[in-house]
């Protein structure tokens, strides 16, 4: 049994960092990093403007990395800044002309694979691994907390 558990832990892990790689190779084919596309889908797939903080909170990133991926971004011609009204240095990330032509070049590959790829799925097994995902996520930070303690609270 242990060993069984051990086997489809390495397989989730080796997965994740198989799915890691696709979208490295995807990101070196646009002559992108990493950081810079997920800003870029975050951009073309955000309901509202998003500003560094927001990508900082719901991507997982430090703020150096996410703040030099906006800032090369910005460097490149593709994102400009806008200060929100009413903040003292809050700033608003929005494509540029050429960013919105270069996401719709690269992001709508992207929309693409991914759609094609799941679709490739039933509905149903869809919701489950969304589900199954979630919660082993949820379990994972649950266990990381019970073994570790609070690390927030550290650095």
């Amino acid at each position: 049994m242990k060993q069984n558990i051990q086997r489809i832990l390495r397989t989730i892990n080796r997965l994740d960092s198989e799915i890691e790689k696709v979208y490295k190779e995807i990101s070196a084919h646009f002559d992108l990093s990493e950081t810079e596309l997920w800003v870029l889908y975050e951009l073309c797939h955000s309901e509202k403007p998003c500003t560094q903080n927001d990508l900082c909170k719901d991507w997982f990133y430090p703020a150096q990395t996410i703040h030099y991926a906006v800032n090369t971004m910005q460097k490149k011609g593709y994102v400009e800044l806008e200060t929100i009204p009413g903040t003292k240095n809050r700033k608003k990330i929005l494509l540029t002309e050429e960013g919105k032509q270069l996401a719709a070049h690269t992001i709508g590959k992207v929309d693409e694979i991914e759609k094609s790829a799941i679709l490739k799925f039933t509905e149903a097994e869809r919701e489950a691994y969304v589900a199954l995902y979630k919660r082993y996520l949820k379990n994972l930070k649950r266990e990381k907390l019970r073994v570790l303690g609070d690390s927030s609270k550290r650095g």
